[in-house]
Order: structure tokens, then sequence, then C-alpha cells
């Protein structure tokens, strides 16, 4: 897959959403073979989801470096964050090092 195919598919499922209000995302290529999207997705009940994704494309198959999708309410409380940081207490989860925050756990 190439970075422009990834691109279409990713903007395409976004504006494909029949809850989507609005949204503002952007992407960065960096040559010869990353790309960088990042941005805010506003729904209709007012939460929004913030997303930064990392991606290097290789023998058509896209690998997602770096992830972090915020989902926050509409007074900005944390939903649920997914993401594949390098955080010490989220070793022990099966995914590592994806992982998924809320309020309250680490799962």
């Amino acid at each position: 897959m190439q970075i422009k195919d990834y691109l279409y598919e990713f903007f395409s499922k976004v504006a494909a959403n029949p809850y989507l209000e609005s949204q503002n995302i952007s992407f960065e290529e960096r040559p010869p073979d990353a790309a960088y999207i990042t941005g805010i997705i506003t729904f209709i009940n007012g939460t929004r989801l913030h997303i930064k994704e990392f991606l290097v494309f290789k023998s058509n198959a896209v690998n997602i470096l770096m992830y972090g999708y915020n989902y926050l309410s509409e007074d900005d409380r944390l939903i649920f964050r997914y993401d594949n940081a390098s955080d010490p207490k989220a070793r022990e989860v099966s995914t590592y090092p994806g992982h998924k925050h809320t309020p309250f756990i680490m799962i």
C-alpha cells in the first residue's frame, strides 16, 4: 500500500461516518516512505476523538510505529485512550506496547 492509498482510505472512512459533525485532520508526508497524521474528529453528541499516527510504508505494507487515540467527553473528560507508548505500567498487558487507558484502569 502506498501513502496516498492509506490516506484515501483513512479520509474516506472518516467522511463516511454518519455521526461526524466536523473533522480537522492533517497529514505530513515524510519522504521517502513515512507520514504523520494528526487531528480531531468531533461527533454530533459533542465528543471528540484526537488522533495521531506515525506511519512507515514498506513492501506494500503499512506499519504504524506510533499511535494515540484519545476519546474525550463534551466537557474534556477522558473516556478512553489507546496508544502504544512505552508505558512501564502497561508491560504486563498482553497487547503491550499497545494498551488502553480509561479514567480508572489500564487494560
